[in-house]
């Protein structure tokens, strides 16, 4: 069985870290880099990649430290909310490597972790007999959909498909699992009518529209955030059944250099990063209340990537020429039930259509997308493409677009559709605007 070591302090040791105590951060990486890094792994599949989350990660956790606080939940959960925020951003930003790489292997690789339940895979570790005895109360099915979600990467229907069950029924056996673990977990009582969705939200893959309604959740109540670090506390558990990674002194290092810079900076200047009476200025509590409730607020980073993303777009808008700046646009979403945005059009003064995807997508062997043109209840086929990458169709191949018309992508079998239409499923339309 496993060994009982001595219960780690999270919360003492994130207090140390906001006062500025380097060792605190130090002994936290001793404690947990090697199952960050474990899971990093287990996720992104190289360890480039991985080394890349934990050590911005702990960057991350030091910065903020002083943000935490023991009303918004676990602080385990806390540290490992924003080490699979890294994981996550990272995985989307090396998507098409990560998916080419994982092409090889087996399609039950996800399952690994799943076979290697109440293995005693580590011995190391303690375990918390109420979180497995209740998971091992489930059917194998929720086990399997909870546990590969949780590792996971990739959209639900993505991952559904790699475990071979059809999206309905994973989400269905998501829910069950999560159902059962909150109505037996103490930590979930009082009951609340949030539980499980936010159980699914930290799970991940959710698509555009079902995480706007966890934010209006959190937003109306600021006990539900504190459910969502509750799930990633719990969720830790499931990291006992991986191999642990070492985790070099490489990457200790890079920590140490990025996390400390502004402190070696400023001890250079001879200013004070702590004040040596233990008071606390007027200014510094108000900004630990800002910064408490900043983190109480989860999609608080994917504001900030949204932010980071306008004024990207700010900056190529001003340095384009007038000529390619968009005269017209089109969003297709998803005709799925499940919808969100797939791709932006913009149509240039010379009536060029610019495709930018904003979720990725690969095809199977065997089929491809097909782009479509409808205007005026008549359909032209536009184009062929095997991927979610950025292209550029020709006015001459788009040939004339007005507002109202709408572009549609389906999915067709190897050399598109047979006839004049789309003769697959349409995944994305959208309607023509003028700017």
């Amino acid at each position: 069985m496993f060994a009982r070591n001595t219960p780690f302090n999270y919360e003492k040791i994130l207090k140390a870290c906001a006062k500025g105590q380097k060792s605190a951060l130090q002994t936290l990486f001793k404690h947990e880099a090697p199952l960050m890094v474990a899971l990093s792994l287990r996720v992104l599949g190289n360890y480039n990649l991985a080394e890349q989350a934990v050590v911005s990660a702990f960057v991350l956790i030091w910065n903020n430290a002083e943000a935490y606080d023991e009303d918004m939940g676990p602080a385990r959960g806390w540290i490992f909310s924003i080490l699979r925020y890294r994981i996550s951003q990272i995985f989307k930003e090396h998507y098409d490597a990560i998916q080419a790489a994982s092409k090889g292997q087996d399609e039950s690789v996800l399952n690994e972790v799943s076979s290697n339940l109440h293995a005693d895979v580590r011995e190391d570790l303690p375990v918390t007999p109420a979180f497995y005895l209740h998971l091992e109360e489930l059917p194998e099915e929720p086990q399997k959909a909870l546990i590969n979600m949780y590792f996971s990467g990739m959209s639900q229907a993505q991952t559904a498909t790699k475990v071979g069950m059809p999206l309905g029924r994973f989400k269905e056996n998501l829910f069950l699992g999560l159902q059962h673990l909150a109505k037996h977990l103490p930590e979930f009582s009082p009951p609340h009518h949030a539980t499980e969705k936010m159980g699914e939200y930290v799970l991940g893959g959710l698509s555009e529209n079902e995480e706007k309604l966890v934010y209006k959740l959190m937003n109306d109540d600021a006990g539900v955030s504190r459910i969502a670090l509750l799930w990633e506390a719990q969720f830790t558990h499931l990291l006992s059944q991986l191999p642990a990674q070492v985790a070099s002194s490489r990457v200790w290092e890079k920590i140490k250099n990025a996390a400390f810079a502004k402190a070696q900076i400023n001890a250079a200047q001879g200013t004070e990063t702590d004040d040596d009476d233990g008071t606390e200025q007027p200014y510094a509590s108000g900004l630990k209340t800002t910064l408490r409730k900043l983190w109480f607020m989860l999609p608080l980073w994917r504001t900030l990537a949204l932010l980071l993303a306008i004024a990207a777009f700010t900056f190529w808008y001003v340095g384009t020429p007038a000529s390619d700046l968009p005269k017209k646009v089109a969003v297709l979403d998803s005709s799925m039930s499940n919808a969100q945005t797939g791709w932006v059009v913009r149509f240039n003064a010379a009536g060029d259509a610019h495709f930018s995807p904003v979720v990725r997508q690969t095809v199977s062997d065997g089929l491809v997308l097909q782009v479509w043109k409808r205007s005026s209840g008549s359909d032209s086929a536009l184009a062929l493409i095997r991927d979610s990458k950025a292209f550029v169709l020709t006015a001459e191949l788009v040939g004339s677009i007005a507002a109202g018309d709408q572009l549609l992508i389906s999915l067709e079998p190897d050399g598109g559709s047979r006839n004049d239409r789309p003769s697959g499923t349409i995944l994305y339309k959208g309607t023509v605007a003028d700017l």
